[in-house]
C-alpha cells in the first residue's frame, strides 16, 4: 500500500508540473501571437479573441496585454454603428483600465483621467461621471494628471455646475478651482518649457539635433501651443465670473480679515492685475500689504503694476526689475523682462524693448512670444529704415525670420504674413539684388540676405 501511494503521489506531482507548465506556454504563446498581430494593427475579431483569453486566464503576464488593449478598444470605439455599440465599448474599454490598475499597480498611470476622457471625448455617460474621474484624478493622482484638455475639461464642468446653481458651489469656490488647476498647468508647462529651453541651447550652441531630439522638440513645442490654448480658454471661461465690478467688491470685503494672510494677499493681487483691475486703490492696498509682510519677486512685481497704472514708470521700471532680480524662476523672470519690454517702452523705445525682449530670451529660450514680439517691432519699423522703396520693406524678411524662432503656431503665422509684405521674387528679379546682403543703419542695427531665385 505504500508503495502504491508513493507512486500516486509521484504521478500526481508530475501531471500538476506538467498542468501548470503547459499553462504557462499557452499563456506565453498567445501572448506573443497577440502583440504581434495588435503591432501590425490588425484589431480585427481574432485579436480581440486574444485579448479576452488572456484578460481571462493570464491577466498578470504582461502591461502588453493592457497597452494594445488600449488602442484595441480604440479601434472598436471609432468603429462602433450605434450609439449603444459605442457605450458598450468605451465601458469595457474603462473595465479593461480597471484591470490594469488591478494587476500593474505600480506601473500604471493616469488612468482615472483616461476613462474620465473615454467618457467625455465620446459622450457617453454624465457630466458628473466625468467630473468624479477627474476629480478624483486631481486629489489622488495630480502628479500623472498632465492632459492640458482634461484639465480643462475639469474647470469646465465645475464652473457649468456653478452657474447651474449645483453642488452649493460658491464663487470663492470657483476661484480657488482656477487657481489650483492654473497652479497645475504652470507646473506642467514649466516641464516642458525646461526641456524645449535645453534642446533650444545645444542647438544655438551649434549642435545638430538628432532624429529623436527633434521629435521630442516638435512634440514639446505642441504641448507648450495647447498649455497657452487651455490657459486662455480657462480666463474666457471664467471671465464673465470675474470682472472689475465683481471682484473689486467681493475682495475688498475680504481684505481686513486676510490682510495678515501672504497667501490670500499673493492671490488678490494676481487676479486684480489678470483682469485689468489693477488701477482701483485695492490693488495697490493689497500690493503694499504683501510687501511690508514679506518683500518678494512677486511682491515687488506687483508694485511695479501698481506704479504703472498712476502712470509713474520710473517707479514702475525700478520695482520690475527688482522683482526680476529676485525671482529665481527663469519663466517668471522672463515674463518680468517681457512685461518691462511691451510696457515701459514698447514701441516708444524699440532699442530698449528688443534688449529686455532678448533678456527674457535669454532667461527662457523657449519664450516664443518674444520672439514675436520683436518681430512686430521691426515689422513697425518698415517706413523708418532703408534707403529705397525695395529696403524698407526687405525689414519683412528679417521680421519673417525673427518670428519664425518662435517654433509656435503664433510664430509661422506671422512670419507668413510677414513674407507676404516682402518684395515678391518679381521685384527681386528687377532690382538685380538677389542674394546680396542688406545692413540696416537704422536702430535694428542687424542685415538679412536678399532670397536667391
Amino acid at each position: 500500500m505504500k508503495t502504491k501511494i508513493t507512486i500516486l503521489s509521484a504521478f500526481l506531482v508530475v501531471l500538476t508540473s506538467n498542468v501548470f507548465g503547459q499553462a504557462t506556454v499557452n499563456c506565453a504563446e498567445k501572448l506573443s501571437i497577440f502583440a504581434e498581430m495588435a503591432k501590425t494593427k490588425n484589431y480585427g475579431e481574432e485579436t480581440f479573441k486574444h485579448l479576452q483569453e488572456l484578460r481571462k486566464d493570464c491577466a498578470t503576464l504582461s502591461e502588453a496585454t493592457y497597452i494594445y488593449g488600449e488602442r484595441i478598444y480604440n479601434f472598436r470605439i471609432d468603429n462602433a454603428k450605434t450609439p449603444a455599440d459605442k457605450e458598450k465599448e468605451v465601458r469595457e474599454l474603462m473595465k479593461l483600465e480597471d484591470e490594469y490598475r488591478t494587476h500593474f499597480p505600480a506601473k500604471v498611470k493616469g488612468i482615472d483621467v483616461k476613462k474620465a476622457m473615454a467618457l467625455f471625448e465620446n459622450n457617453v455617460g454624465t457630466s458628473d461621471e466625468v467630473y468624479q474621474l477627474l476629480d478624483t484624478a486631481f486629489k489622488t493622482d495630480k502628479d500623472n494628471f498632465s492632459n492640458p484638455k482634461a484639465l480643462y475639461v475639469y474647470f469646465e464642468i465645475y464652473v457649468n455646475d456653478f452657474e447651474a446653481g449645483k453642488k452649493g458651489i460658491k464663487l470663492q469656490d470657483i476661484f480657488t478651482k482656477y487657481d489650483e488647476i492654473s497652479d497645475k498647468i504652470g507646473e506642467e508647462e514649466k516641464v516642458v518649457s525646461d526641456a524645449l529651453d535645453a534642446l533650444i541651447q545645444k542647438e544655438d550652441s551649434g549642435t545638430v539635433l538628432t532624429d529623436k531630439e527633434n521629435r521630442y522638440k516638435e512634440n514639446h513645442q505642441i504641448n507648450m501651443d495647447a498649455f497657452e490654448t487651455i490657459r486662455s480658454s480657462m480666463d474666457a471661461k471664467i471671465a464673465q465670473l470675474a470682472t472689475c465690478e465683481r471682484l473689486i467688491p467681493f475682495l475688498g470685503a475680504s481684505y481686513e480679515e486676510n490682510k495678515n494672510n501672504e497667501e490670500w494677499l499673493r492671490r488678490a493681487a494676481e487676479r486684480l492685475d489678470r483682469k485689468g483691475c489693477s488701477e482701483d486703490p485695492l490693488f495697490s492696498k493689497i500690493s503694499d500689504a504683501l510687501h511690508k509682510l514679506n518683500p518678494t519677486a512677486e511682491s515687488a512685481y506687483n508694485l511695479g503694476v501698481s506704479f504703472y497704472s498712476k502712470k509713474n514708470t520710473t517707479k514702475a521700471l525700478e520695482y520690475f526689475n527688482q522683482s526680476a532680480e529676485l525671482q529665481k524662476d527663469n519663466t517668471k523672470k522672463a515674463n518680468v523682462y517681457y512685461t518691462i519690454a511691451r510696457n515701459i517702452y514698447g514701441n516708444g523705445n524699440k532699442v530698449q524693448a528688443r534688449a529686455y525682449a532678448e533678456k527674457a530670451l535669454a532667461a527662457k529660450p523657449s519664450m516664443g512670444e518674444a520672439h514675436v514680439y520683436i518681430a512686430q517691432l521691426y515689422a513697425n519699423s518698415a517706413n523708418e529704415c532703408g534707403n529705397d522703396p525695395f529696403e524698407k520693406r526687405a525689414i519683412y524678411w528679417l521680421a519673417a525670420q525673427t518670428a519664425r524662432k518662435a517654433g509656435t503656431t503664433a510664430g509661422n503665422n506671422a512670419a507668413a504674413s510677414y513674407d507676404r509684405l516682402a518684395p515678391s521674387k518679381q521685384e527681386i528679379f528687377n532690382s538685380g539684388r538677389a542674394g546680396q546682403s542688406i545692413s540696416f543703419k537704422c536702430w535694428v542695427g542687424r542685415s538679412i540676405t536678399v532670397p536667391s531665385l
